[in-house]
């Protein structure tokens, strides 16, 4: 089962690929990598 988090803060890019991934820091005090993508992609 996947748990929901909220992202608080934006950390960092990480430069890499298409989609812009990025560093952020969530509500359960956790760090997560996610891919973010440009509307209509």
């Amino acid at each position: 089962m996947l748990t929901e988090v909220t992202a608080t803060r934006y950390l960092a890019p990480l430069r890499a690929g298409g989609s812009v991934p990025a560093v952020v820091e969530a509500d359960d005090l956790g760090t997560y990598v996610v891919k973010l993508s440009t509307p209509g992609s």
